[in-house]
């Protein structure tokens, strides 16, 4: 199930890096980032059987497989370099595909 956060950055931005993370009772644990141009991305250890990171789209989270634990708020961190962006989105699943 992929998650697609959608942006246009100002002209001028350099993209750095774009980091995704879990957003738990106000805290943040990140899962994984990419670097813009490579071909891998870097998914933490303890998320890996979880989730993956598209390189070839624009900040895309993939879950591998959607349960109830996915029922929360996830975070797409874009890194310039001139500001940081967030953007949150809550994943809310309604039935079995």
């Amino acid at each position: 199930m992929p998650l697609k956060w959608n942006y246009i950055l100002p002209a001028g931005s350099d993209l750095q890096h774009t980091t995704f993370s879990i957003i738990d009772e106000g805290s943040s644990n990140d899962i994984g980032f990419a670097l813009p141009g490579s071909d891998t991305a870097t998914i933490f250890n303890n998320y890996q059987a979880r989730f993956n990171i598209s390189t070839s789209e624009k900040a895309t989270l993939i879950i591998n497989r959607a349960t109830e634990r996915e029922e929360t708020t996830f975070q797409c961190k874009l890194t310039t370099s001139s500001n940081l962006w967030r953007y949150r989105g809550r994943v809310k699943l309604t039935g079995k595909s």
